[in-house]
């Protein structure tokens, strides 16, 4: 579904990167065992006390792995596929079922050769080039092609895939620019127990196209013509907005070792020991319970964010949080919502950060960065084992989910032109180098 970029980290992030350099060197039911974290994972994630709206969990045929060890401890993982729910789905306005590209008026003597170019026969050029397929948007800075549904259907991937990449480049072609992603796994399995017909799926299939290393899909509005009825085009819709995401269990029996596990989520240093030892303590000497859930790890606000949408409350300020106001409230009890400021967010991450290196740790603030100009145009919180927590855009149809780094990466560094940069508290480092210097 669509993800509404955040505004960029301004480049003085960059210059004060390069200075800095110099200077310094998952939900919470409890299950009690392996077997029965398929059924936990397939129910419904209940969250209390949140502004935001819980997401539906499609039944899922997730299988349970674990991830690489290390001192975060023995963790249990699934993947699952969230929904919005239908509250917001009602909230949110469908699209027009008529396929529209958008292209800027300056760029119209350009578009027979661009379409030849991305290998469309000349009939098809021809057609899209009719008086008739082409509007001049009121303002005159826009041109609307309106290619023709049966011909748009019959386009191969690999013309799709470029003249869909060009329209990406301008924001009226908001399906486009921010498409459905299905990362990881195929177009079937990504849509099992989701309640779309099979012949629906097989359309997102024939109507998709490869963005980097991701099957991308942005022709919702085409697909809206095969619903039989309203209420079938807003399940379209509905599942237009589903994301694969983990959820995590730490395992815990008495062969564990608490005090490095207490360490590590505690961001190595003891911040928040108080929260965590008695917790892991108990489930480690309890009989019959044997893992704890990764949101009970996690600091206040991100435990009562994570696996939900935003709520249309959130947009009180005026601005829908995104990754960088996500990333840099994960160690607060309350949001400070003047992080939505990007100028502000931005002197946070001067004053209260340093630049670091892998490996990373539980806390750190990863920075997608323009390898030009510097801005960061996503970020993210190091939980483990590259894992990641992020909101993947400044939408309510974009949850606050658990993902695979290299997940992310295939999401915001598909065109080779970024980088990632982790950043460190400054008090959470000074710590650590002054447990080093004892």
């Amino acid at each position: 579904m669509p993800r509404k970029r955040p505004q960029a980290l301004p480049s003085l992030l960059q210059a004060a990167l390069a200075v800095v350099l110099l200077l310094s060197s998952v939900a919470s039911a409890q299950i009690t065992s392996a077997e029965n974290l398929g059924v936990f994972l397939g129910g419904s994630v209940k969250t209390t006390d949140t502004p935001a709206t819980a997401p539906q969990v499609p039944t899922s045929s997730a299988k349970v792995f674990e991830a690489n060890p290390g001192p975060w401890g023995k963790l249990l993982c699934a993947y699952v596929y969230l929904e919005a729910p239908q509250s917001l789905i009602e909230e949110f306005p469908l699209p027009s079922p008529t396929p529209r590209w958008t292209f800027p008026l300056s760029f119209k003597s350009n578009l027979p050769e661009f379409f030849s170019k991305a290998g469309l026969p000349q009939s098809l050029v021809d057609l899209l080039m009719e008086d008739k397929r082409l509007v001049v948007e009121a303002n005159g800075q826009f041109l609307h092609v309106l290619p023709p549904p049966e011909e748009l259907e019959n386009i191969s991937p690999e013309s799709r895939a470029i003249i869909y990449a060009e329209l990406a480049k301008y924001p009226e072609n908001e399906y486009h620019a921010d498409p459905v992603l299905i990362i990881g796994t195929t177009v079937e399995e990504w849509y099992k127990g989701s309640k779309l017909r099979p012949e629906l799926i097989g359309k997102i299939k024939k109507l998709s196209y490869m963005r980097g290393e991701t099957t991308a899909f942005s022709d919702i509005p085409l697909l809206l013509n095969y619903a039989q009825s309203d209420s079938e085009a807003r399940g379209i819709f509905k599942a237009c907005t589903r994301t694969r995401n983990l959820m995590i269990r730490l395992k815990l029996d008495k062969t564990s070792n608490a005090e490095e596990i207490i360490k590590y989520w505690s961001f190595g240093v003891g911040i928040r020991r108080k929260d965590l030892e008695p917790l892991i303590q108990s489930v480690i000497e309890l009989d019959g319970v044997d893992d704890v859930g990764i949101s009970h790890i996690l600091p206040a606000l991100a435990r009562k964010l994570l696996y939900t949408y935003p709520g249309l409350d959130m947009a009180k300020h005026g601005i829908m949080p995104d990754c960088h106001w996500t990333s840099l409230n994960f160690f607060n009890f309350e949001p400070h919502e003047y992080l939505l400021d990007a100028r502000l967010a931005t002197s946070q991450v001067l004053e209260q950060f340093i630049p670091v290196e892998p490996p990373y740790q539980f806390g750190d603030v990863l920075f997608f960065l323009d390898n030009d100009t510097g801005d960061a145009f996503h970020s993210c919180v190091y939980l483990a084992d590259n894992i990641v927590y992020t909101k993947n855009g400044r939408n309510i149809l974009s949850p606050w989910v658990i993902m695979r780094l290299e997940d992310v990466k295939k999401v915001y560094l598909y065109k080779g032109n970024g980088r990632v940069q982790g950043f460190r508290r400054k008090d959470i480092a000074a710590a650590k180098a002054a447990q080093k210097s004892q």
